[in-house]
């Protein structure tokens, strides 16, 4: 098998700084009406933030089909597609950045403890044992627990309202704890530091499947950035198999 002295990386990378000193908006309370004595006992609210945050995790924890688009920093456009299998251990992604100093495209495909990386303008796949992979390094290493960042986006929600069956809308925090970008799900790219909370608008279908997710982001130094996830074949085993024929990863890769 040939030996790769090159190596795709595809951890993109953007800073995302808004307004110095900003601190996350604090959610409008609304007034409530005076309510009448009765002797009837009031419904119980439903925990919509709860019920959403389920569906996310119900989603996330199926094998699906993704697809990305949106806005970047520095005027720059991503796009993408991939795949996720959470019990066979099956992630595949082909990702573009297109516009700006520095745009890139790739493709990977991870199997186990197997990751293959491959640039847009080569036919060659690169191996990567990422037993191998130090922890610490940000650009090599896949996390099974979040390939996507829809876990940490997950977590991120602040608060949410439905607007109808199939749709909510709200708030999340899009600071990164300890700068691990999410954003934009399924192609996670940006560290967001300072901004405000902001707002999002999540889709479901008719079986509580999430569909799509879109979210803005206001940055003080440019226009705002929407980035929309779609999600579809909930539940659809996967075909994601290894490359043939793929070279090996040059060995200063794991120093």
């Amino acid at each position: 098998m040939k030996q790769s002295t090159t190596l795709l990386v595809l951890g993109l990378t953007a800073g995302l700084f808004v307004t110095a000193g900003c601190t996350p908006e604090a959610e409008s309370t609304r007034a409530e009406k005076p309510v009448q004595a009765t002797s009837a006992v009031p419904s119980p609210t439903p925990d919509v933030r709860a019920e959403l945050v389920a569906g996310l995790q119900r989603s996330q924890g199926v094998a699906h089909r993704y697809a990305v688009r949106g806005g970047l920093p520095e005027g720059q456009k991503i796009t993408g597609t991939g795949a996720f299998d959470p019990k066979k251990r099956r992630f595949q992604s082909t990702v573009s950045v297109t516009g700006g100093k520095n745009p890139s495209a790739g493709s990977r495909i991870v199997i186990g403890t197997d990751s293959y990386v491959r640039p847009s303008d080569d036919k060659d796949w690169v191996h990567v044992d990422l037993k191998r992979v130090k922890r610490d390094d940000i650009f090599l290493r896949f996390d099974w627990a979040d390939p996507t960042g829809l876990k940490a986006f997950t977590s991120s929600i602040v608060s949410v309202d439905r607007v109808d069956p199939h749709t909510y809308t709200g708030r999340f925090d899009p600071n990164g704890k300890d700068t691990t970008s999410f954003l934009p799900v399924g192609a996670p790219s940006i560290v967001s530091l300072g901004a405000r909370l902001s707002p999002f608008t999540i889709t479901t279908d008719d079986r509580g499947w999430v569909t799509s997710i879109k979210v803005e982001l206001s940055p003080s130094d440019g226009p705002k950035l929407t980035m929309t996830t779609t999600m579809k074949d909930h539940g659809t085993p996967s075909q994601i198999t290894a490359p043939k024929g793929a070279g090996e990863a040059a060995e200063f890769y794991y120093r």
